[in-house]
C-alpha cells in the first residue's frame, strides 16, 4: 500500500551565498525526511521557492546533487 504525505518547511541563512544556501536547504531536506521516516524513493514532488535576494545558488541543486533526489 502507498502512502500519500505533504511535508513543508523553511529555512534561513546569515549570507546570500551559495554554501550558505545549500548547506540550509540540505540541513532542511534531512531533517524532514528523518523526522517522517520518509524515504528517497517515497518522494513524488518537491517544490523550492526563494526570496528575491537569495540568489547565489537555488536551494534545489541540493537535492538533486547531494541528496540525489533526481527521479
Amino acid at each position: 500500500m502507498n502512502t500519500v504525505r505533504g511535508l513543508r518547511g523553511a529555512t534561513t541563512v546569515d549570507s546570500n551565498t551559495r554554501d550558505a544556501i545549500l548547506e540550509a536547504t540540505r540541513e532542511l531536506l534531512q531533517e524532514l525526511v528523518e523526522a517522517n521516516d520518509v524515504s528517497a524513493d517515497d518522494i513524488a514532488a518537491v517544490t523550492f521557492s526563494t526570496t528575491r535576494d537569495l540568489d547565489a545558488e537555488f536551494p534545489a541543486v541540493a537535492a538533486r546533487v547531494d541528496l540525489r533526489l533526481t527521479k
